[in-house]
């Protein structure tokens, strides 16, 4: 086929840096339950390539970013990989965590 263009399915995190799926409505905001029982709320911005990752709502947030959708993000003392709906950060000094996506608050 001549002139046919591939469109790629856009990412979860390119999805979710629209959409919000926590009461406060900001978008690209989720939340994500932890191994560790913590709530993490999740930020997508940037079309998903930066991640604000917070405690709460009111704490100031670890700011990853990464170069293209599906690679690592990267931060001062942190990273994060995704794997469908889970997340797995590590931070230094802190053992590994690993956040599934909650479906409701």
């Amino acid at each position: 086929m001549f002139g046919a263009a591939t469109t790629k399915a856009p990412t979860e995190q390119e999805i979710h840096a629209n959409d919000s799926a926590d009461a406060s409505g900001t978008p690209g905001r989720h939340p994500y339950e932890c191994d560790d029982k913590r709530t993490l709320l999740i930020d997508f911005k940037n079309e998903g390539l930066t991640l604000e990752i917070r405690r709460n709502a009111d704490a100031a947030p670890i700011i990853l970013t990464a170069p293209a959708q599906g690679l690592q993000y990267v931060g001062d003392t942190a990273s994060a990989t995704f794997r469908g709906n889970e997340i797995r950060i590590e931070e230094t000094g802190k053992p590994t965590a690993v956040c599934t996506k909650a479906t409701n608050l």
